[in-house]
């Protein structure tokens, strides 16, 4: 009789063992936040996958696997694929690999001053007069662009396009220019 109850016992605590850390990651998932304008949620991790919604900047969203390029989410009830350097955690990861780096290092997508740029693809991007949302409208341009960097900042790029100059959000250009 006191057998049974040991090997019940250790049965039990071996199962606990194993399932505790399951129900502790689902319990305790990680979160972020959308850093970009405007980022749009996909079915695929692809910039040509569907496109499920989109959730403006700040918008709280539950990490379920972490990628390089893309990271899967939850949103809204919503599950798909989110660029993780337009997540908040992406951003701050690439921030810290750069500033540990002592070479320049830049990824295929991100743009710096002197460099020829691209509006991204399914977007129609606002040339402004000054480096914010809300600032007068010069022109709007579709994506496919292209886009002379004159100088760049955080989120907006001091541009030439078509011989016009002003402001574009840093978030809707791209140095590849998309088939």
């Amino acid at each position: 009789m006191k057998s049974k109850f040991w090997v019940r016992l250790i049965c039990l605590a071996l199962c606990m063992t194993v399932l505790l850390p399951c129900v502790t990651s689902l319990a305790e998932r990680e979160t972020t936040k959308v850093a970009a304008y405007l980022l749009r949620l996909r079915g695929k991790p692809s910039t040509k996958a569907k496109v499920l919604d989109a959730y403006p900047r700040g918008t709280k969203v539950t990490i379920l696997k972490k990628g390089t390029e893309w990271t899967k989410v939850e949103v809204h009830g919503k599950t798909g694929y989110m660029q993780t350097d337009k997540l908040a955690y992406g951003r701050a990861a690439a921030k810290k690999q750069a500033s540990s780096s002592t070479t320049k290092t830049t990824a295929s997508k991100t743009v710096a001053s002197g460099d020829t740029a691209y509006i991204m693809k399914g977007v129609k991007l606002n040339l402004r007069e000054e480096a914010n949302a809300s600032s007068g409208i010069i022109a709007s341009f579709r994506g496919g662009t292209k886009v002379t960097i004159l100088r760049r900042r955080r989120n907006w790029c001091f541009v030439e396009v078509k011989g016009l100059q002003g402001y574009m959000s840093t978030d809707y250009l791209t140095s590849e220019k998309e088939k």
